[in-house]
């Protein structure tokens, strides 16, 4: 009886360590830094660098890790212009990648020009594709570790899906994307992406997280007393005007969310069909994707999304 009651002790100590352990290691996955990839058309709006800045600051906080950024509009000074945010934050070796392929009415952009006069080593002549810098940084993550943020068009995730699904399976945890599940008029169908969208939400093989909120969020006129040294500042008031009026956050939104998640910020509804305007349709529950929804005033967002913007580079 004494040897039973000693092996059983020893069976519930090591089932108490085995539990603190889990327990631990649940706490740092919880508590690790969100890796990130953002897929932007920073061109026509400039919300896109309000997002990216973001990222810089939630990664200072510990709370993110951009790994790549890749732009799926076409213009000369993009890759420049990201490259010299990124230089900015002190993280100019971050990969930048850029779609190569038919772009119709490429647009016009009042800031991404005067960018390129702020430091940066990178530009769309030495940038590699989109479609390489994701097989380069994809395949050096963890299994279901990586969050891929679109604020644009799906043209350069139609590429990857194309070339290589089941990196994209195996890598991927979730696409949160900046869009209407709904007949979206805007970043899924412009410049011919019609067929690219829907194969991304026909085919993609991770949940998708969709949203359109941003609209009533107004942020950015804090800008103003920024550093005239910040890419950043010189971004919203050539976007803006030298008043530095707010401006509505849709990107910043769709970063908050995919870095922080749902809890205390969004309902997140998990019922649902999604539809392009091109007839297309898909059920939610097929694939675990949802669409989000305010839990807090408008106000409160626009707060939290100003600090992060206007937070400092770390020297």
């Amino acid at each position: 009886m004494k040897i039973y009651k000693t092996f059983l002790k020893r069976i519930v100590n090591l089932l108490l360590v085995f539990l603190l352990i889990v327990s631990i290691q649940m706490c740092n996955q919880d508590t690790r830094a969100s890796k990130i990839i953002y897929e932007t058309n920073m061109c026509l709006a400039v919300d896109d660098v309000g997002g990216l800045a973001m990222i810089h600051a939630l990664q200072n906080k510990g709370e993110a890790e951009l790994l790549a950024v890749c732009l799926n509009e076409i213009h000369p000074s993009g890759v420049a212009a990201i490259d010299a945010i990124n230089t900015w934050y002190g993280r100019g070796d971050i990969p930048i990648g850029v779609y190569r392929g038919p772009f119709p009415d490429p647009d016009s952009s009042k800031y991404l020009h005067e960018l390129t006069k702020f430091p940066h080593d990178l530009d769309d002549n030495n940038a590699l594709s989109a479609l390489e810098i994701y097989k380069k940084v994809l395949t050096k993550q963890p299994d279901k570790s990586v969050t891929i943020i679109s604020v644009g068009f799906m043209n350069n995730l139609d590429v990857l899906l194309k070339n290589e699904p089941d990196l994209v399976a195996k890598k991927v945890k979730e696409l949160v994307v900046m869009g209407a599940y709904q007949n979206d008029p805007e970043n899924f169908v412009s410049h011919n992406t019609k067929k690219a969208t829907q194969n991304v939400m026909e085919k993609w093989p991770t949940p998708l997280v969709f949203h359109l909120l941003g609209e009533g969020i107004m942020t950015g006129s804090g800008l103003k007393d920024a550093p005239i040294e910040n890419p950043v500042r010189m971004a919203y008031y050539l976007q803006l005007g030298p008043k530095f009026p707010d401006n509505a956050s849709w990107d910043q939104m769709t970063v908050l969310y995919a870095v922080r998640g749902a809890s205390g910020y969004f309902k997140q509804n998990t019922i649902g069909t999604g539809m392009l305007v091109n007839g297309y349709k898909w059920d939610f529950q097929k694939r675990q994707d949802s669409w989000l929804e305010l839990l807090l005033p408008e106000a409160s967002y626009a707060k939290l999304i100003e600090d992060l913007m206007l937070k400092p580079p770390i020297k």
